[in-house]
């Protein structure tokens, strides 16, 4: 037996990709046909020895975890540079590529020009997807949920996830975000100023007028990226918080913080959120993770 494509078979077994639970179906797919769906964490190596993908190979990769270099062959690279966990979910990444990879590439615009989004989804869809599903793979929503019902949606839980499932703390709360029915979400957040305070800042040399203080705004709290499922509201990025609210406080102190208070993210209307934060070093950077949801 040579390599056989996981994405391809799929489409053969089953029914066209018309909507995004097709490709979230693909992930119970995978373990079903590795032999692996019952079992946790899911061992990845078996479902490239099932359908004979060679190993991925390791090497710096700037600005990227992974790449699926030759779709026909299954060759795939991953970024030498990251940590174990994040190359595992690289991998899992890079099989949900697969089945884009055999989906209709788009439609032809004549002379020449192609409109080339697979099966139909955007870039940035195709990408939430991929991860959304490599995430189902390796952290199985029945489980997620069974979890969810005996420990609820919180810190605690997510660290229970990540052990068993052999993920990141992080990973393991956005698969409890994306599976919460009550809208929670995640956000990273991290100490810098607003892409348009950094392209508005005067040059370093230049004269100001009357004396004007020239220098760059003092760097913030802001959202570096916010992730949840269906139901979670729009978190704008770049959004600021102040330093006295509870993801302040844990950025200050340096200590886990939880409660209840309001916050402002539509620029509108302050609204009560409950909200458990976790300070974290990131790249030797002071930053933070919060669970969070209306309440």
């Amino acid at each position: 037996m040579s390599f056989v494509s996981p994405g391809r078979l799929y489409l053969q077994k089953q029914k066209p990709i018309e909507s995004y639970e097709d490709v979230l179906a693909y992930a119970e797919f995978l373990r079903a046909e590795a032999g692996l769906s019952d079992v946790l964490p899911v061992d990845l190596d078996k479902i490239f020895e099932h359908f004979e993908i060679p190993d991925p190979k390791s090497a710096p990769l700037p600005h990227q975890q992974g790449l699926l270099l030759d779709a026909d062959l299954g060759l795939i690279v991953i970024n030498s540079n990251d940590s174990e966990k994040r190359q595992k979910f690289t991998k899992a990444h890079e099989l949900v590529e697969m089945l884009f990879s055999a989906l209709p590439q788009g439609r032809d615009l004549g002379s020449g020009w192609s409109l080339i989004r697979p099966g139909g989804f955007r870039e940035s869809t195709k990408e939430n997807l991929c991860n959304w599903t490599a995430a189902n793979l390796l952290m199985p929503p029945n489980y997620v949920n069974n979890q969810i019902k005996e420990h609820g949606v919180n810190f605690d839980c997510a660290k229970l996830i990540a052990a068993a499932c052999d993920v990141s703390l992080s990973a393991a709360l956005v698969q409890l975000a994306r599976n919460s029915k009550d809208g929670h979400f995640v956000v990273l957040w991290r100490l810098k100023n607003k892409p348009s305070e950094i392209r508005n800042a005067p040059n370093a040399g230049q004269m100001t007028l009357f004396g004007a203080d020239n220098a760059i705004p003092a760097r913030k709290l802001r959202v570096e990226w916010c992730m949840g499922g269906l139901a979670s509201p729009f978190i704008p990025k770049d959004k600021s918080t102040e330093i006295s609210s509870l993801v302040g406080q844990a950025w200050q102190t340096n200590t886990f913080t939880n409660g209840r208070e309001r916050m402002t993210f539509d620029n509108r209307s302050s609204t009560w959120y409950s909200s458990e934060n976790m300070p974290f070093l990131l790249n030797e950077e002071r930053c933070v993770i919060s669970l969070m949801k209306k309440s």
